[in-house]
């Protein structure tokens, strides 16, 4: 009984801890925005996005998750003003050193990743062609996200690129950043996305959980990870879309199937094409965090290229945890009682997040 009370308690921490902010607040803590910089002949343009209920921890928006859309888009034009004061000195643009002043001249709502985000849409004075332009974002880092992030994409006439902003890298010099910086940092966004994207780790521990040797791991996890690959790339450059209405509904579903299939085995002679079917429905999935804003090129090859390892580092690291753990704990008589109740709780999981997302 003792081992039995073990078992559970192992598989039913690492679950629990992976899914613990899952009911939080609207607050996230470790919000991601996204920000596309392009110029014409007049003007500099910030494409700002901004997780709107992190945005009303600073500014009293007097609205609440749930409210329809059309009330929380009157309420970030209704405090627009609030928004400009807040960003004049969170969003700077430095043009030769000098700060230039900017404006807000567009506010709307939008639904992105199954969140609420505010398009702020920012106007500058445009730089001449030889000016060096310097962005300063700090946008929620000294006042209540210190893992907030924000994915820019840059298209500038001769100078385009990718680039994340976080607490430690504040500061976008145009057209200076350097490869291995770029690398770096989209590999961590990389990580850092499956970290927090609680229905990917599911449908990877959904995986495990059917596999009985390394090797079934390492073939399945090849399959899974080739196909999120090539619908990644191809989502992130634009070249297939579909709406996230779609698309996180049926990640959702791939979780429950996989349970259902792992305890029922009535398509395990299919089980690659199945996990290959679902992985490329991951990979759109994947490329929410990415926004390259400008025409393909090395340097945004790049930068999909080094997300997609960050997450593959994430997902080895989740399997390097719980495979020792679930070889383990099948010594035991007991092993399959926990596995079918460990099981029976990803589908119940993936069930609910369908629904969710569905009548969402």
């Amino acid at each position: 009984m003792k081992k039995i009370v073990v078992g559970f308690a192992a598989l039913f921490s690492f679950i629990t801890l992976m899914f613990l902010p899952i009911n939080a607040s609207a607050h996230t803590d470790n919000s991601e925005g996204y920000s596309k910089i392009t110029m014409d002949r007049d003007k500099l343009h910030v494409e700002l996005q901004l997780d709107f209920f992190e945005l009303g921890r600073l500014i009293d928006f007097g609205v609440s998750p749930g409210d329809r859309e059309e009330m929380l888009n009157t309420a970030l034009e209704k405090h627009r003003d609030a928004v400009a004061e807040y960003l004049d000195s969170h969003v700077e643009v430095f043009t030769d050193g000098a700060k230039a002043k900017g404006s807000v001249n567009s506010t709307k709502i939008e639904r992105r990743v199954g969140r609420e985000y505010a398009k702020i849409g920012l106007e500058f004075p445009a730089p001449s062609a030889k000016s060096s332009i310097q962005i300063h974002y700090s946008v929620f880092f000294d006042d209540n996200d210190t893992m907030h992030r924000n994915i820019a994409s840059y298209d500038l006439e001769n100078k385009k690129g990718q680039f994340i902003f976080n607490t430690e890298d504040r500061e976008l010099n145009v057209g200076k950043d350097s490869a291995a910086g770029q690398f770096f940092r989209f590999v961590q966004l990389g990580f850092h996305h499956i970290m927090i994207g609680y229905d990917h780790i599911l449908f990877v521990i959904a995986l495990v959980f059917g596999a009985r040797r390394i090797t079934d791991v390492l073939k399945v996890i090849s399959v899974f990870t080739l196909a999120h690959s090539i619908t990644l790339g191809l989502t992130a450059l634009k070249l297939i879309h579909f709406p996230a209405a779609i698309v996180e509904p049926l990640i959702a579903l791939s979780i429950a199937f996989v349970a259902v299939e792992n305890y029922f085995g009535f398509s395990s002679k299919y089980r690659f094409a199945v996990v290959f079917g679902f992985g490329l429905i991951h990979g759109i999935g994947f490329a929410s965090a990415l926004q390259l804003a400008n025409d393909v090129t090395w340097r945004s090859l790049l930068s999909i290229l080094s997300f997609n390892v960050g997450v593959e580092a994430g997902q080895a690291l989740i399997i390097l945890i719980l495979f020792p753990l679930l070889v383990y704990i099948r010594r035991f008589q007991w092993s399959t009682v926990v596995q079918v109740a460990a099981t029976a709780g990803i589908f119940g999981i993936g069930l609910i997040w369908y629904f969710e997302r569905f009548f969402a």
